[in-house]
């Protein structure tokens, strides 16, 4: 019997190199890997269901499932971060603490991104400043965002306004009409659904970060919330999984293979052009582990508990859900 074909869209992580050139493959499966930036890929499967098998912001995916889409994940996490320390501030702001963006003015891609839930729920719960106190502003339009899709509105009390025609989040700040941005998180990646990158707000004059040392503040989050915030997941168009029980378990383990095979490239460090590069590996390892982008269900649950709370605390879904339920029983032992 010939492999099926699916079609697997994901961005250009070295984590999944070794799917697309075909080092690690899937029994029973020829895929047809498509590198896109995230936030397109979303849009895309919100939009089209346009793929068998999809890389999925877990916020939007906490959102589509409770809305009845026929969609299911593996617990492979392909991007995570601390990302809240990629607010910028002008300097004219005069922000130099998290709790002083209380009563300010806060733009973000859009409201529902996982970045964005991470990021209020931090502000929220570790330095006292409620959703309900900020001004939030956006830069996607309904027409190309995924809250667009989803329905989204604002939880009662929450201020979400829409950027002017023709502005973007970097040229607010640098006006000083923005006290503080959120953009996207991913340099290099672009997306027509996104107008600022980081990247964008690393060269502006005027502009820094307010994290001074974002990398401590991710060290602080590591050690008292026990995990760094994963950002998006995998999902698998319920069909094919009721067709193949055993699609999820393949996949997550060739997700897992795939990922082993970038860690043995990271170690050869002749490859990387990266000043103090095994200096930097190892403070990295000595901090977050060998295995800085776990998966699995298990050593994750907790997190993925604490990113649906915040999700329910911010109006963005009705019900909390049961953890065990969005993702492949043939992979909760994982």
């Amino acid at each position: 019997m010939s492999d099926r074909r699916l079609s697997l869209a994901i961005a250009d992580y070295d984590r999944v190199a070794a799917l697309a050139d075909g080092r690690v493959t899937i029994p029973g499966v020829e895929l047809d890997l498509q590198t896109l930036a995230p936030s397109e890929t979303f849009y895309r499967m919100l939009h089209e269901d346009a793929f068998d098998i999809s890389e999925m912001s877990l916020s939007s995916y906490l959102i589509a499932r409770e809305q009845g889409r026929e969609w299911t994940a593996i617990p492979v996490f392909p991007y995570r971060n601390a990302f809240h320390v990629a607010i910028y501030v002008h300097e004219r702001s005069g922000i130099t603490r998290p709790e002083e963006l209380r009563g300010r003015r806060f733009g973000l891609t859009e409201y529902q991104v996982t970045a964005a839930v991470w990021t209020r729920g931090v502000l929220q719960h570790d330095f006292g400043v409620d959703p309900t106190g900020v001004e939030w502003f956006v830069e996607r339009t309904p027409e190309l965002s995924h809250g667009g899709e989803t329905g989204f509105q604002p939880a009662p009390g929450v201020r979400v306004r829409p950027l002017p025609e023709g502005e973007t989040l970097q040229s607010m700040l640098v006006a000083g009409e923005l006290d503080a941005v959120l953009p996207s998180p991913y340099p290099g990646m672009a997306s027509r659904l996104n107008r600022t990158s980081a990247h964008d707000l690393r060269v502006t004059p005027g502009v820094r970060r307010l994290f001074a040392d974002p990398w401590a503040e991710a060290q602080r989050i590591y050690r008292e919330h026990g995990f760094l915030h994963m950002n998006h997941t995998v999902v698998v168009r319920d069909e094919h999984l009721e067709r193949d029980p055993d699609l999820a378990l393949h996949l997550f383990q060739a997700f897992s293979d795939a990922k082993r095979a970038a860690y043995d490239q990271v170690r050869r460090l002749e490859r990387a052009s990266l000043l103090l590069a095994g200096p930097r590996l190892d403070e990295q390892a000595e901090i977050f582990g060998d295995d800085p982008f776990p998966y699995g269900f298990t050593g994750t649950a907790a997190a993925l508990r604490t990113l649906a709370g915040y999700s329910h605390e911010q109006g963005l879904i009705r019900a909390l859900p049961t953890v065990e339920d969005l993702f492949a029983a043939t992979t909760l032992g994982t």
